[in-house]
């Protein structure tokens, strides 16, 4: 389901949804723009400034060119369809090393947050619904300005070691400096965290815990006794294909069968499995060298 939300030169209605995905080493903001009219241009606001390249796809898989002028997209289109926007959203390191991502969109976000992301600050008014999925959890949005805080999770500090992000991540730096140890029996020893790292996490887990419980009892609030969460579909035509796909062949394919059922880019394709993955329409199954596709939740297709 996607939302009716503004026009494009003339009485062209335009179908936009939005995700933003949080995972513990990068981020991504994923648009589905579909244009319901012929037209030759269409103009969108970017909800997060983004970090680097801005990649815009049509239904085929095909790579377009835009032009982006501040935190406007503007694609030619010259007719009517749908389109993939994707890019690595700009995201602050504060000085606790916790991440705050800016955001300002007309349009309602689904946010996807992995397990090993603690979500540390957003309004709890903006929550409109959310739903626990395979890898996270997944919040949808009110249109608004807001900013979104989180962390990672903790990583595992080993003696005279220090650990860094990949300098490529839009997540930036984290570094576990050297901790000292305490030796019982000669040639063994244990990590001992300071003080300040301890309490650091402590209080992050704490900050998780809270905010994960005003967003329980807000929705309690404004639903009633009983919730009943229900995760907009946001489904661009590459996914559905996927869908489809997958249920004509038993609910479950082999990923280069896939590929050569829909004729789809190996790229393109293994970008809608990480979406429908993530959003719990499907499980992705390593056997060797070999990823197998399962659909775990039969969606409503048109």
């Amino acid at each position: 389901m996607g939302y009716i939300i503004g026009t494009v030169m003339s009485l062209t209605v335009l179908i936009v949804t939005i995700f933003i995905y949080l995972f513990s080493n990068d981020s991504l903001v994923s648009i589905n723009v579909t244009a319901t009219q012929n037209v030759a241009l269409i103009n969108i606001t970017l909800p997060v400034e983004p970090l680097g390249p801005v990649i815009v796809q049509n239904s085929s898989g095909s790579t377009i060119s835009a032009m982006l002028i501040g935190d406007n997209l503007i694609i030619p289109v010259f007719g009517n369809g749908s389109f993939m926007v994707e890019y690595t959203p700009v995201i602050t390191v504060l000085q606790n090393e916790s991440l705050v991502m800016n955001v300002s969109s007309q349009y309602p976000i689904n946010l996807f947050v992995s397990n090993n992301v603690l979500l540390t600050q957003i309004p709890i008014n903006v929550i409109t619904n959310f739903i626990k999925v395979n890898n996270g959890i997944m919040l949808q949005l009110a249109p608004g300005n807001y900013s979104i805080g989180f962390m990672l999770e903790a990583p595992t500090v080993t003696k005279n070691k220090t650990i860094i992000s990949n300098p490529g991540s839009s997540t930036g730096i984290i570094a576990a400096s050297n901790q000292s140890t305490t030796s019982g029996k000669p040639g063994q020893g244990t990590v001992s965290p300071g003080l300040g790292t301890m309490i650091y996490y402590i209080v992050a887990v704490v900050i998780a815990a809270i905010s994960a419980l005003l967003v329980y009892l807000f929705v309690i609030r404004h639903r009633g006794t009983e919730v009943n969460p229900v995760i907009v579909e946001g489904l661009n035509p590459t996914d559905k294909e996927v869908l489809r796909a997958l249920m004509d062949m038993n609910g479950e394919a082999y990923q280069s069968d896939l590929q050569r059922k829909l004729n789809l880019p190996k790229a393109t394709l293994w970008r809608a499995i990480r979406r429908l993955e993530n959003s719990g329409y499907v499980q992705v199954i390593k056997e060797g060298r070999v990823n197998r596709i399962k659909l775990v939740r039969k969606p409503k297709l048109d």
